[in-house]
């Protein structure tokens, strides 16, 4: 085995019967360029782990937690499609029913750190679990590549909270909030169900959540070739440790510049449609 002691000194050690023992590299001459060359390896990779480092230090200092709020953000499968403009490539898989996680996003910040990078490996023991509650419904975008960009563009920046400071930490708190803000059992509670027919003011859809989310979320709809407005996103305020009764007006105005996501606030002059899920025909719910 080599090794390498600090930047100039290389032993080889050797294992014999008795005991390991070290020898000099000069009395091995056969050996002393296998040595120089595996010493030389060893240190520009330490040098190269260095520069790193320090890219992802000054990365930080500069995207130190600029932001105070966060929105956990969560889309309707049965009106995502109506969303997109190119409807052909969407998909709704058979065994989504229910609100599924568009991401959590850190106000004001974006893509806070290109150089910490995110592996299928670290969502492996997650994966079950992420891909039943946070699937692509994009047919050309497999889940792992969704959440590859909900993590470089999102995650980056909320990794600034220990809570949340590497991916596996940062899934973990989004499906945290996922069980936790249970949407679906809190409408049908309160008698909204999906439906064609049925449409419900924006007061009764948001009065049914209040008692979940309190009063600080949005309601965002799309309009579909009818002109109804559809029920499409559910935006959710929330602190840097998960917890409701974060208000950032000035951030929410700011990311409105930056945030392009689809959708729009949902009127409170006309009724709203809440879509049932058709997965044989996604593109056209209501068909």
């Amino acid at each position: 085995m080599v090794i390498c002691d600090g930047w100039f000194t290389c032993k080889t050690f050797f294992q014999h019967d008795r005991a390991s023992e070290s020898v000099n590299v000069s009395d091995i001459a056969s050996d002393k360029m296998s040595v120089i060359w595996v010493c030389s390896a060893v240190l520009l990779i330490g040098w190269v782990l260095a520069q790193d480092q320090a890219q992802w230090s000054t990365s930080e200092i500069s995207h130190s937690c600029n932001w105070t709020c966060m929105l956990f953000t969560l889309q309707w499968p049965g009106s995502f499609c109506l969303s997109i403009d190119n409807k052909n490539i969407c998909r709704i898989p058979q065994d989504i029913q229910e609100w599924t996680i568009h991401g959590l996003w850190p106000l004001k910040d974006h893509y806070c750190c290109a150089c910490w990078p995110i592996f299928h490996s670290h969502l492996q023991e997650l994966e079950p679990e992420i891909s039943q509650l946070w699937p692509s419904f994009i047919k050309t975008r497999s889940d792992f590549a969704f959440w590859k960009d909900e993590w470089i563009k999102h995650g980056t920046c909320a990794g600034c909270v220990e809570n949340m400071g590497s991916p596996v930490l940062y899934f973990k708190t989004v499906l945290k909030l996922r069980l936790l803000f249970d949407v679906d059992s809190a409408l049908a509670n309160a008698g909204i169900k999906p439906s064609c027919n049925v449409s419900y003011k924006h007061d009764a859809l948001h009065g049914a959540l209040e008692p979940l989310l309190g009063d600080n979320f949005v309601l965002q709809c799309v309009t579909d070739g009818k002109e109804r407005e559809a029920w499409v996103q559910l935006k959710i305020q929330v602190s840097k440790n998960a917890t409701l009764g974060c208000r950032a007006t000035e951030e929410l105005e700011s990311n409105k510049v930056t945030n392009t996501t689809y959708g729009h606030p949902c009127p409170t002059n006309t009724t709203i449609f809440y879509f049932p899920i058709n997965h044989k025909h996604p593109k056209q719910p209501c068909t």
